[in-house]
């Protein structure tokens, strides 16, 4: 009888546990499933949002997409007011530029500085906008590739050398001419620098330094159609610097 009384003294104690077990149970279930709505419905419009705070993504930027750089400072020795119509490149307002409707979306975002160049295809193509045949708007993609050099560090320094030296053997009368309008020789010196570090082409070998130097040399002086002997001078003096 005393075995009879205990299990008929708590009948209900094993499955009233359960219960508990089980109503806690589902009210986390609940209370997890609140917090993913929340999460995600805010997430679906920060995605809609014009300016996404983040870095930029390896797609091509539309102009309607901002992306704004945690480092507000970047720009802060490019030298800019942000009004295109007291800003100037080459001797034009920057207005001149960002105006044309064939102005690149991405390089009007540089400009304005939402748009901040890093370790991504559309970097690259941004880059490369440099030896465009546009000559209206290929000083302002030169400026664009200039200031990228000089703000260059780490794995974007591996971006900048070959656009470098594809606009200079594509327009070496115009690089020359560009390079003169820095008395300081920094420039120069920055753009050489980039070229030596990263300007390699897919089917070069490095380590061939010569052979580098004279595919340098052969290009930049078949687009220099009428050059003086002092500008040709220059060539191999400025491909020697990069290739040395």
């Amino acid at each position: 009888m005393s075995f009879s009384s205990r299990r008929t003294e708590h009948p209900c104690q094993p499955h009233s546990q359960y219960l508990l077990v089980s109503c806690y149970n589902l009210k986390t279930q609940i209370f997890i499933s609140i917090i993913l709505i929340l999460v995600a419905c805010s997430d679906r419009k920060s995605k809609g949002e014009i300016i996404t705070k983040s870095q930029p993504a390896d797609t091509i930027v539309k102009h309607d997409t901002i992306f704004i750089c945690n480092d507000n400072d970047w720009q802060q020795n490019f030298g800019l007011t942000h009004n295109p119509e007291r800003d100037s490149i080459w001797g034009k307002p920057v207005k001149f530029y960002v105006e044309n409707p064939d102005c690149s979306p991405t390089a009007i975002d540089f400009y304005w500085g939402q748009f901040r160049p890093t370790d991504n295809n559309t970097t690259e193509a941004f880059l490369k906008l440099a030896t465009t045949n546009n000559d209206k708007l290929r000083p302002f993609y030169r400026w664009c590739l200039n200031k990228t050099i000089q703000i260059q560090d780490g794995a974007l320094a591996e971006y900048t050398g070959v656009p470098a030296r594809q606009y200079a053997e594509k327009f070496p009368k115009e690089f020359f001419e560009y390079m003169d309008y820095d008395t300081t020789n920094e420039k120069y010196e920055d753009w050489v620098s980039s070229i030596s570090y990263s300007g390699f082409y897919g089917n070069e070998d490095y380590k061939k330094i010569d052979e580098l130097r004279n595919n340098l040399t052969k290009a930049m002086k078949t687009n220099c159609k009428g050059c003086s002997e002092t500008l040709i001078n220059r060539v191999d003096k400025f491909a020697k610097d990069c290739f040395q």
